[in-house]
């Protein structure tokens, strides 16, 4: 869980100071899954928005406001479908 925090917590810094991204979206597979509250807390105090939703339907949010808003201001991180981390 830790590990999972800090990576998403480093993502969230690179992409802020790198892009200045102000939304992530989160593709988590097949299914969504909710962020934990302090994961959740600590992307938010990045000054960042965060959505969490299963990889299909993120895809197709990115797609949607990447091309309304323009992808200086959106970023995704999505896992394929079907990946399983115990391979």
């Amino acid at each position: 869980m830790r590990v999972a925090l800090f990576g998403i917590c480093f993502l969230c810094l690179v992409l802020l100071l790198m892009f200045r991204i102000d939304m992530l979206i989160l593709g988590l597979g097949e299914h969504a899954m909710p962020l934990s509250p302090e994961t959740k807390r600590h992307i938010n105090a990045l000054g960042i928005r965060v959505e969490i939703q299963d990889t299909r339907n993120a895809a197709g949010q990115f797609n949607l406001l990447a091309t309304e808003r323009g992808v200086e201001d959106v970023a995704a991180a999505m896992i394929p479908i079907g990946w399983n981390a115990r391979k």
